[in-house]
């Protein structure tokens, strides 16, 4: 026998299984059409031997059925019906497809602005929530540090599929907190701190230039960041995943700027902190910048042309 890491980046098994005495099994919720869809993105995106789909056994869950669990990551999704593949994609096996290459832009002039909210316009810390959250109630900070930021419920929140209070009550549920729900509202928006070389650069932006907030976020989160800081009050507009029903890279919530700006993409300059982002900003037509810092920001939108309000040489 010879023991191995697994060849593959990722493995997800979608139960096929289907009970010879007619009780309830995923054969009947569309498993096999899920599996099949699912194999169609890994060979049309250069996922081959990289990543497998198998189609499993009887997990002993049909009654949750579909289901697909995923490895490593330990991930399960239950109940999945057709219509949520995309989702599973988006967060499985999209993150791992090599990037479309990047078509250059004819140069435009910039005539609008999309910003990312978290780590550019604001800085946040998910790790001290948890911590905060967890104290004294013998739950682990790192668990639900975890569910803060890979888990599909996390997904459900920010897509607006699910309340704050469902969600707390899942999070409570699953690591047995017994901190109350104005309490957990309170710590769980309590991780964002103002970075004023931002807010400063926004509102010399704004006296020139219309400039909407694209962000993948929830409700008690945005409307406690609109409330503490006055500046997001003063932008152009927002798009918003929990709105939109959808999280970036998906197109939907760009197609959704697109809408509200009214120009076209090669004249909006989008800002975000995450390459996968930028690089779906790519090939919505974009221009586009990955934020490290506002200085670097502002060297970029100088060698673009663009006019700061208030600027001080």
């Amino acid at each position: 026998m010879e023991s191995k890491r697994s060849p593959y980046l990722k493995h997800l098994y979608v139960c096929v299984n289907q009970r010879v005495d007619g009780r309830e099994s995923c054969s009947q919720k569309e498993a096999e059409q899920i599996r099949e869809k699912l194999k169609e993105y890994v060979n049309t995106h250069g996922l081959k031997g990289k990543v497998r789909v198998s189609g499993a056994g009887c997990m002993d869950l049909c009654e949750q059925g579909a289901n697909v669990m995923v490895y490593p990551g330990e991930r399960w999704y239950s109940r999945v019906t057709l219509g949520d593949v995309d989702r599973i994609i988006e967060q499985e096996l999209s993150p791992l497809a090599p990037p479309v290459p990047l078509r250059p832009l004819s140069p435009a002039p910039v005539r609008a602005f999309l910003f990312d909210l978290g780590n550019v316009l604001v800085k946040f810390n998910h790790m001290e929530a948890a911590r905060k959250i967890t104290a004294g109630t013998g739950a682990s900070p790192d668990a639900l540090f975890q569910l803060f930021f890979e888990s599909p419920l996390v997904v459900d929140h920010d897509e607006g599929r699910i309340s704050t209070r469902q969600f707390y009550e899942e999070v409570s549920g699953r690591l047995g907190l017994s901190v109350g729900y104005e309490n957990f509202l309170q710590v769980w928006n309590d991780i964002f701190t103002e970075d004023l070389q931002m807010t400063e650069l926004l509102r010399r932006l704004l006296r020139s230039y219309p400039a909407y907030l694209i962000s993948n976020t929830n409700r008690p989160h945005f409307e406690y960041l609109r409330e503490v800081y006055p500046v997001l009050q003063e932008m152009n507009g927002w798009i918003l995943s929990y709105e939109v029903g959808s999280l970036k890279p998906n197109p939907t919530i760009y197609h959704r700027a697109l809408e509200l700006v009214r120009l076209p993409a090669a004249e909006i300059f989008y800002v975000d902190d995450r390459e996968d982002l930028i690089e779906a900003g790519h090939r919505m037509g974009f221009q586009t910048h990955r934020f490290t810092g506002a200085d670097r920001l502002l060297e970029d939108l100088k060698s673009r042309g663009v006019q700061m309000g208030g600027c001080q040489d």
